[in-house]
């Protein structure tokens, strides 16, 4: 799969939504630092344009974001990974394929983080992953760590 059919792909698989309200931004509402950074800082990128900076920062967060959350970001992060600016800084793709194959002992928090897509997302994000298998850099990367994404996405269909 190509750049240009996957950019397809995500457009026609994930609606656009709005951020979800301060509060329902994150997975621990209480008495979680970490957490309640977070969604200041995604409170101040309210009603702007997601940018490379907001996925930067978030690319090593995407485990503290709720599931309405992570529907919000997901279209802009995977069309993010797709660009560019991704290619030359590498880390927001490389941890999303760390999240999307996450350790056995962290599977059933990921699940229930992506219990809120369907399968054609689902599917998407297989076709996103099969993208970077034979991607020329992420092939050579991380060919484990794709392959474990992929079972474990797999195991979603």
């Amino acid at each position: 799969m190509n750049n240009t059919a996957l950019l397809n792909e995500i457009a026609s698989s994930f609606q656009v939504v709005p951020m979800p309200s301060k509060g329902a931004l994150s997975i621990h509402q209480r008495d979680c630092p970490q957490c309640a950074y977070l969604r200041s800082y995604l409170e101040e990128q309210r009603d702007r344009k997601i940018t490379g900076d907001v996925i930067r920062y978030l690319h090593n967060e995407l485990s503290c974001l709720s599931t309405a959350g992570l529907k919000w970001i997901l279209p802009h992060y995977l069309e993010f990974c797709l660009t560019p600016e991704a290619e030359y800084s590498k880390l927001e793709t490389e941890f999303l394929i760390y999240h999307l194959g996450p350790e056995l002992k962290f599977q059933h928090e990921a699940k229930a983080q992506l219990s809120c897509l369907h399968q054609k997302q689902i599917d998407c994000l297989v076709h996103f992953l099969e993208w970077c298998e034979i991607h020329p850099s992420w092939s050579e990367y991380c060919p484990d760590d794709i392959q474990r994404a992929l079972n474990f996405m797999r195991t979603l269909l």
